[in-house]
């Protein structure tokens, strides 16, 4: 009989197996890993996080196929690349109303994204409180969510950010703290203030998708 030859790779833990992704640049490997391996609540939002990151990256690649589209279609598309990385995702899941986009995970982990297609910084103020006071239920491993600005209709997305952070601070949401995301500084930021049903800290990250398209190439 020959000889068996045994793979390396059998060995390996999953920690080392997702530092050897890492290292090689297989990022889809490592990615799985990481949404496998999950084990609190604040890794399953970190993790959601990075790869929310990737896909509004990869959305702003493509800006003139999608800045005339409306706020379903967008959520749907984010939604669909979730579920295709492995994520328990739903758009329009009945929690305290239809929500634009659910992240669920063991232990009863909850994730809640509003969208919204940014035309007035009132209307941005609309969509946080349905995120924070129709959907969001405060529990533990249930407390942080997400705003998801698409900025289609204006240049200068890092001013609509800038400008919507500094509107917040002046709603007079009790215990508000604004804090900078070091990935993306000027595209997103991070707020954290007393969810009025529980009383208890809830978690929001902004999260702006720069979508404006006016090419001066044209005739």
């Amino acid at each position: 009989m020959g000889e068996v030859v045994n793979d390396p790779l059998d060995g390996l833990t999953l920690g080392q197996l997702k530092l050897f992704a890492e290292q090689f640049g297989l990022s889809g490997v490592a990615g799985s890993i990481r949404r496998a391996t999950a084990s609190t609540y604040e890794q399953f939002t970190e993790t959601l996080y990075s790869d929310l990151n990737e896909v509004v990256l990869s959305f702003q690649e493509n800006p003139e196929l999608r800045r005339n589209d409306g706020e379903d279609r967008l959520t749907i598309e984010i939604v669909n690349v979730l579920r295709g990385m492995g994520y328990n995702a739903g758009h329009e899941t009945k929690i305290g109303g239809h929500t634009d986009l659910s992240v669920r995970g063991k232990n009863n982990y909850l994730w809640i994204g509003e969208a919204k297609i940014h035309s007035s910084y009132d209307y941005l103020f609309q969509g946080f409180q349905q995120l924070c006071t129709r959907y969001a239920t405060g529990d533990a491993n249930q407390d942080s969510g997400g705003l998801i600005i698409y900025i289609t209709k204006n240049k200068n997305s890092s001013k609509v950010i800038t400008t919507w952070k500094e509107r917040l601070s002046g709603y007079g949401l009790d215990g508000l703290e604004i804090n900078s995301c070091p990935k993306r500084p000027d595209f997103v930021f991070d707020s954290t203030h007393m969810l009025e049903r529980t009383g208890t800290p809830f978690k929001v990250k902004h999260i702006g998708v720069s979508l404006f398209f006016d090419p001066q190439d044209k005739d």
